[in-house]
């Protein structure tokens, strides 16, 4: 980044679990100034944090953090203006059983999002997706990989709404300029999660986890936050550096780090700022 050049970035839900990783790491990269966006009506920093990386960048001004609700256009505008990137991550818990809700947000509010990047000419928009927008709970999928369907009836209402954030996303694709890409981190785990993993110690407590499906062999996919962060920040980096690079990542989607990582030999995101 140039010396006094201020380039921001968006990540919605940006106090949510893979999210402060990515804000973490957008700032140590030093890529963009970080715009934190979240519900809260001020942002509220653990411990750690207050005397680590975002608290430092919050002080000098390299992050800052504004009280966004996805539902309301006004403030997704707000909350846009200026940036060249918006990560959107911020989504309902998926163990919410609240249809109404996850239409709102997943769907309604990645619709202002979408709206707001053309309207304010943000250059890219990266959605944090689910693999789950691919699955009709019944029939497993093994060595599935991006040409998958979506499938006619979801499981629940966070994997239909998450899928029909993720369809709007890919289609406005090439609109008035904005490139976009989204990508499909399985169960994220890692250093401050407080739901997978407490809630599957929490199950096993209980003596919940004392039976099998299938024949035992079934398989699931988890991912490590860090690694969820990093392919954020390499898809952010494939559409910005043009040419067969950019055509290839964008209005795609990604199950994983697996077909971004590839960009890291071409990409130099660490130090490289593309100047477009």
């Amino acid at each position: 980044m140039g010396e006094g050049e201020e380039r921001w970035c968006v990540v919605t839900g940006g106090r949510g679990f893979a999210a402060r990783h990515l804000v973490e790491m957008l700032i140590r990269y030093e890529m963009f100034h970080v715009r934190i966006a979240d519900l809260g009506p001020d942002i509220k920093l653990e411990p750690d944090e207050e005397e680590g990386t975002v608290g430092k960048a919050l002080r000098s001004g390299r992050a800052h953090y504004v009280s966004m609700d996805l539902r309301d256009k006004s403030q997704v505008l707000k909350a846009c203006e200026g940036a060249e990137v918006v990560f959107h991550m911020a989504a309902p818990d998926s163990s919410i059983n609240n249809h109404q809700l996850h239409h709102s947000v997943n769907v309604l509010g990645t619709k202002n999002i979408i709206d707001a990047c053309i309207e304010l000419k943000v250059k890219r928009l990266i959605y944090t997706s689910s693999p789950s927008v691919v699955f009709d709970g019944v029939h497993g999928i093994l060595n599935g990989d991006e040409s998958l369907p979506y499938p006619a009836k979801h499981n629940d209402s966070y994997s239909a709404t998450k899928a029909e954030g993720e369809a709007l996303v890919i289609k406005s694709n090439d609109t008035k300029g904005l490139r976009t890409c989204c990508i499909r981190p399985s169960s994220i785990f890692g250093p401050g999660d407080r739901l997978l993993v407490p809630s599957l110690v929490a199950a096993a407590r209980a003596g919940k986890s004392k039976f099998i499906i299938g024949d035992g062999n079934n398989m699931y996919d988890f991912t490590y936050v860090e690694n969820v962060a990093h392919a954020h920040v390499c898809a952010e980096r494939a559409l910005a550096s043009g040419g067969a690079v950019a055509e290839k990542a964008a209005g795609q989607f990604s199950h994983g780090t697996l077909d971004l990582t590839q960009y890291e030999e071409q990409l130099d995101y660490h130090t490289q700022v593309p100047s477009d």
